[in-house]
């Protein structure tokens, strides 16, 4: 979406993790989407994406993204034999400078780095002086399709998802999802600070966590009671705000929250996961239908389940689906809807 009137759209380039092939993109774009009234998709390639929005919204970004390293203002990209002209036409702005680069994966093999931010360095620090640690243009150069060169304004402190890993948490499931993909699982709604997110199968609530953690306002439930008391236990932990987390089954979530404007949820599945005596395919089922029931009209819908879906919903657009391998016997596939 964009407004030509707008003049203070600019580009910016989202340097992706990697570690996995669609979601670091599919992320990005949601959190653009997010948290961006104005923006644009200029380009998508190997290891990036570049988008057009309004500075102002570049913090709120960062803050919320999982899978993504740094994010910066896009200044161009050239291929190798452009590079000196290419260099040459750029207008920076004040202030000292660094330059780093990183390879993505098999992209441009023949390019000897550390000789090409030497020859970069000739050019650009030309007047300038050159810090290495503070830098207040910070130039990073992602060798891929292209050399694409941006400053590196917004680095994503990824360490902090380790802190909320489920081992640091003080009651834990083996099987729940690492806080990245959680983080990720919360942002692919496109749930904003101050509207609600529910996850109906809270378990030890890593999904509420990274909820909180970007604002939302949290609600959650399981059937099992001391699920509960642990998911209370780890939210209260790691001080993270929730509105409410009862004790529920998963047909009874529209009674007991009215309408959500999201729901984010990892359901029960694998040999350690509880069903209570109930089978996946008819569980699933009801949950989708309570889905439905919950979510209201242009919500969005972030589920994950062991297989294909097998249990669409008219009222549910299928927006988009990625497939995570967890190993040999589990794929992750997460699937997200809007509610017509």
């Amino acid at each position: 979406m964009t407004d030509p009137k707008n003049t203070k759209i600019s580009p910016f380039l989202f340097e992706l993790s990697g570690e996995h092939p669609t979601l670091p993109y599919a992320e990005a774009l949601a959190c653009v989407e997010a948290e961006c009234q104005v923006h644009d998709l200029l380009s998508v390639g190997p290891g990036y994406g570049i988008f057009r929005f309004d500075p102002d919204n570049a913090p709120n970004i960062k803050k919320r993204i999982a899978l993504t390293h740094r994010l910066g203002r896009y200044l161009g990209a050239c291929d190798y034999p452009d590079l000196e002209e290419f260099l040459s036409s750029l207008e920076l702005p004040e202030g000292s400078v660094s330059i780093r680069a990183k390879k993505v994966e098999r992209y441009q093999p023949e390019i000897d780095v550390p000789a090409m931010v030497r020859k970069c360095g000739g050019i650009l620090t030309k007047g300038r002086v050159v810090d290495l640690d503070r830098p207040d243009i910070p130039i990073r150069v992602l060798l891929s399709d292209r050399l694409h060169f941006y400053i590196g304004d917004f680095e994503v402190d990824r360490k902090q998802f380790d802190v909320r890993k489920v081992g640091e948490r003080p009651f834990f499931s083996p099987i729940s999802l690492h806080p990245r993909y959680a983080r990720t699982l919360v942002n692919l709604t496109r749930v904003r600070p101050g509207q609600t997110i529910l996850d109906p199968f809270c378990g030890t609530g890593g999904i509420l966590l990274e909820a909180s953690m970007i604002g939302a306002k949290v609600l959650g439930s399981d059937i099992a009671e001391g699920m509960v008391v642990g998911c209370v236990a780890n939210l209260n932990h790691f001080h993270a705000h929730f509105e409410r987390i009862d004790v529920s089954d998963i047909g009874d979530i529209a009674s007991v929250f009215g309408k959500v404007d999201a729901v984010a949820t990892d359901p029960p599945y694998g040999r350690s996961a509880s069903l209570w005596n109930e089978g996946k395919s008819s569980l699933y089922g009801r949950a989708m239908d309570a889905f439905v029931d919950t979510v209201r009209s242009g919500g969005r819908v972030g589920v994950v389940f062991p297989g294909p879906l097998d249990h669409l919903r008219d009222e549910l657009d299928l927006t988009e689906s990625h497939i995570q391998r967890v190993h040999r016997s589990l794929s992750r596939n997460y699937f997200f809807f809007t509610r017509k």
